[in-house]
């Protein structure tokens, strides 16, 4: 069975509902899933949530946590990024910050500079992935979930 590994895993509503929707496919309902994130208070609340699915679809699927992303990633068939580098505290810097120089962004993650602030502290840690995968699972389909989406697909197509 396939075997998913979720990188950012710390947003328990966001990883229960795309580890409710990635466990509706038939093929995927058997999965290894390996729920990934920094802060294991998190990741704990995140994880419970998936079993918890797992659980009550009375699915085949085998729910694991961890705080460090080799691990996570070793054999995977996909990774999928989900995380947010620099937390909400960043977040908030990348609106502020051009705010302060008459800069107004209706989003602050994807456009503009402080999607240009979000994409230099990212870009880094998906090259770090990318060179991980390739010693890991170095078979495994990337699907980036992480903004600025445009700008980090192509750091890791270069």
């Amino acid at each position: 069975m396939p075997s998913i590994a979720l990188i950012g895993a710390g947003s328990a509503v966001f990883t229960r509902n795309l580890c409710s929707d990635i466990l509706l496919v038939p093929a995927l309902q058997g999965s290894t899933i390996s729920l990934m994130d920094i802060d294991a208070g998190r990741l704990h609340t995140a994880r419970e949530l998936v079993q918890n699915i797992v659980d009550s679809r009375g699915l085949d699927a085998k729910v694991e946590s961890t705080t460090d992303r080799q691990e996570a990633i070793r054999g995977a068939d996909y990774v999928v990024t989900t995380f947010q580098q620099g937390g909400l505290d960043a977040y908030s810097l990348d609106v502020e910050i051009p705010r302060r120089y008459g800069v107004e962004q209706c989003v602050g993650d994807t456009l503009g500079p402080g999607g240009v602030f979000r994409a230099l502290r990212t870009i880094p840690v998906l090259l770090d992935l990318c060179g991980e995968m390739d010693e890991l699972a170095p078979d495994a389909l990337l699907l980036n979930y992480v903004n600025p989406m445009a700008a980090n697909c192509w750091a890791v197509d270069v």
